[in-house]
């Protein structure tokens, strides 16, 4: 039977990877859990990659407005990059039992929460997140001093690639007319 798996082209694609943080001068990268965050424009984003996570590429973000005005943007803009140029939306709400199973609930890793409580521990005292009336139903808005934690999904990229970018696109702050983008850059290791 081993033979037959070993002969089996792709299965060189079940070796187990790790995402990890690339260095970047601009972002600050807790060791622990490998969080890259980024502070633009009164705006604190984290992605967390989530290594237990085996059927896809996945990835927790949490966005912290810190400005004193509502900011939103649309999650289904985010984006994978891999190394060949290749662009990957996440994938939809449908297909998440599909490649998760019906029960699968996301979790940040168990350590997330004092690493970031050393690093920053104002962020830990910003509001929960808070669902809130829109018109559009697919714009997250954040209000002032409040947070809010979704989960991307991405059909595996990390098996051809050793370089990704996750990229949250187009945050905008209508009061001031300012946007911003947040590239999280990423690689991958395979054990």
């Amino acid at each position: 039977m081993l033979l037959l798996l070993a002969a089996i082209p792709g299965c060189s694609a079940l070796q187990p990877v790790q995402i990890v943080p690339q260095f970047d001068a601009e972002a600050a990268i807790l060791p622990q859990t490998g969080t890259v965050i980024y502070e633009k424009n009164g705006i604190t984003a984290m992605a967390v990659p989530l290594n237990d996570v085996k059927a896809v590429d996945a990835f927790g973000i949490l966005m912290f407005n810190r400005t004193g005005n509502w900011v939103s943007f649309k999650r289904k803009d985010c984006q994978l990059l891999d190394q060949a140029g290749n662009v990957t939306k996440p994938i939809d709400r449908s297909q998440e039992s599909f490649f998760l199973g019906k029960n699968f609930k996301p979790k940040l890793p168990p350590e997330f929460k004092m690493e970031l409580f050393r690093h920053d521990r104002t962020l830990r005292a910003q509001g929960s997140s808070v669902a809130l009336p829109r018109e559009d139903i697919e714009r997250t808005t954040i209000m002032p001093n409040h947070r809010t934690q979704f989960f991307l999904y991405f059909r595996k990229r990390s098996i051809k690639s050793s370089s990704l970018r996750v990229i949250v696109p187009k945050v905008r702050n209508d009061l001031e007319d300012t946007e911003s983008t947040f590239v999280f850059k990423f690689e991958v290791r395979k054990d």
